[in-house]
């Protein structure tokens, strides 16, 4: 607005701007892990060094850290979390950092995603795991405190599972009503958006943000219940607040996060080829793939891999021109036909990515399928394939993810089989027609 009409001040200062409610971006951790977080002068630093949580605390478990945050080039919570890292690494406050800056502290930041064990689209979803899978999956997650807050409502149990371990600095998610001062605001709009600004501050309503775990705007109010120890927060806690850096240091950030610092995958998609996957929805597979290939990353490998009445070897491509073409080489030749070894091309794909480690990255297979088989295909059913997987050792150290996306109408796939394959290692599954698998594939595409 200020490069469309400039010094006419049509969008009020942030800082003038009514504040309506507010929340902390804190660590989340198990409660029995806050106190060697809370010994460490900066976390971030922190990660750069230890790998173990004994190394932050000598009374805790050896259990390795597993961090993660949401991607910073689609979530606020993300780019907050980026940002902090390099003001920790560089020991300057956000507004100091500069473009020098970025390039000379991006080794420092790369150790820190070193810890990454995922990324995530919204920071309830990440806290929503991390209750789910356990501290295997992730043991600290950088989430606003109105997760943790929920987290510990929804364990129901009268004790704290998780802690809010608060930073001596850290960003905050400030919800402000910004109200237009343009020549095109009716006196009558002006007047109605004042009034909607007023009945979001008012007591009522600020009262039924803190009860969903947002500190209110407005001085005066009361903390509810929810805002107690049993909870995993502090009522008052202590810490300065950042101010965002320059819009091309915030850039540079992203540039250097995308090219540098993002850990990359170990990737295999596992592809149904088997004579149910026939008409729409092998075409619609075929599209998703080649969606897929055209916007991977110079950085990335993927290994490719279809299966029906056999197992073919992968073919590994990356996002470079020769990759591509050899992407496409493999999208064309696709035929449905034959039946399905669905479980065996999982355990297959599940036992070839360790022994060959793409990058060095996470870990993750992607299947798309019908999950439909007869059963004499697959010498493993789903028992079966989870005694193997466990005795592999995944249960306990869960690196190897499945998301499993399921082809079909309604009635054209095997939804129960599919759920299962994914809650295996505590990956996910997702449900979509021909039509909409493309956007759930890109969604993926973007965590890793």
């Amino acid at each position: 607005m200020n490069k469309i009409f400039p010094g006419k001040n049509y969008i009020p200062a942030i800082a003038d701007s009514p504040l309506l409610v507010y929340s902390p971006m804190v660590f989340m951790t198990k409660t029995e892990l806050a106190p060697g977080l809370e010994k460490v002068d900066n976390f971030y630093t922190a990660l750069t060094k230890f790998d173990n949580h004994r190394q932050l605390d000598s009374n805790s478990t050896i259990l390795p850290i597993n961090y993660v945050h949401t991607a910073p080039n689609r979530s606020n919570s993300g780019l907050q979390a980026l940002v902090a890292q390099f003001a920790s690494v560089a020991g300057k406050k956000p507004e100091e950092l500069t473009i020098a800056d970025v390039k000379k502290y991006q080794s420092e930041v790369q150790k820190i995603q070193n810890k990454i064990s995922r990324y995530g689209t919204s920071t309830t979803s990440l806290a929503n795991s991390m209750v789910k899978n356990g501290p295997y999956w992730v043991s600290v997650a950088s989430v606003y405190e109105s997760s943790v807050i929920a987290a510990n409502i929804e364990a129901g149990t009268g004790e704290t599972h998780y802690q809010a371990v608060y930073p001596k600095a850290t960003f905050s998610s400030n919800k402000r009503a910004i109200l237009s001062t343009g020549p095109w605001i009716s006196p009558a709009e002006k007047d109605a958006g004042e009034q909607v600004i007023e009945f979001l501050r008012s007591p009522e309503i600020q009262q039924m943000a803190v009860k969903l775990g947002l500190r209110p705007g407005v001085p005066g109010v009361e903390l509810g219940g929810n805002f107690a120890p049993i909870f995993g927060v502090n009522i008052n806690p202590t810490y300065d607040s950042y101010r965002s850096p320059q819009p091309e240091v915030v850039e540079a950030m992203l540039n250097s996060w995308e090219m540098y610092g993002k850990k990359p995958a170990n990737l295999a998609i596992v592809v149904d080829t088997s004579g149910s996957m026939q008409g729409e929805k092998l075409a619609a597979m075929q599209n998703t793939l080649l969606n897929y290939i055209e916007n991977l990353g110079t950085r990335e490998k993927v290994a490719l891999m279809n299966f029906n009445s056999q197992i073919n070897e992968p073919v590994v491509v990356e996002g470079t021109k020769a990759g591509r073409d050899r992407a496409m080489e493999f999208i064309s030749k696709l035929r449905a036909q034959g039946d399905s070894k669905v479980y065996d091309a999982i355990l297959y794909a599940r036992n070839w990515l360790p022994n060959n480690r793409l990058t060095d990255g996470l870990n993750v297979v992607i299947v798309l399928s019908d999950g439909l088989t007869d059963g004499s295909g697959s010498q493993n059913h789903i028992n079966t394939m989870t005694q193997k997987i466990q005795m592999s050792g995944a249960s306990s150290d869960q690196t190897i993810k499945f998301f499993v996306l399921g082809y079909g109408k309604e009635g054209e796939f095997n939804q129960g089989a599919l759920q299962q394959i994914a809650q295996i290692n505590k990956g996910e599954y997702r449900q979509g027609e021909p039509e909409s698998i493309a956007n759930l594939m890109e969604e993926l595409q973007k965590d890793f």
